[in-house]
């Protein structure tokens, strides 16, 4: 199984970055459907609806740990009062997989330094899906 986790903004084509190739919401939502994958939204929480995946909320929750310990006390509008950072995401989210054959992680920051992880810049994510070289399984899609 592979573990995927994306970040939303500047990374998904919903919200695209405004000069680089941007991954397709319909890849977030092909690799969701495939049972031998497993996706997190990272980011936004907007791509959790759009793509139908679970977030940050939801990891933690899943996550045997106490939720106050990552998301504080409830706040009157419903959002937790922190949220873990993203190192902390990655790693709660590997804690749930823990038999995952590979984790990778698709954001426009740098998340190179979380170990366990292979990190890929969105624009690399969609150079390496069109070549071949990741995730074969899904469509070539070069953006506009």
């Amino acid at each position: 199984m592979t573990v995927f986790a994306f970040d939303r903004d500047w990374t998904v084509d919903v919200n695209a970055h405004p000069s680089k190739d941007s991954v397709p919401l319909e890849w977030v939502r092909l690799l969701a459907d495939d049972p031998d994958h497993s996706v997190y939204a990272i980011g936004n929480r907007m791509l959790e609806e759009e793509a139908g995946i679970p977030g940050v909320v939801d990891v933690v929750h899943r996550h045997p740990d106490d939720s106050e310990r990552w998301l504080g006390e409830p706040t009157g509008n419903g959002h937790p009062e922190k949220l873990p950072t993203r190192k902390e995401r990655l790693s709660l989210i590997a804690d749930l997989h823990p038999a995952a054959e590979k984790l990778v992680v698709v954001d426009d920051l740098d998340l190179s330094y979380v170990e366990g992880w292979t990190h890929y810049y969105p624009w690399d994510f969609v150079r390496a899906v069109n070549a071949g070289n990741c995730q074969s399984d899904l469509p070539v899609r070069v953006n506009p």
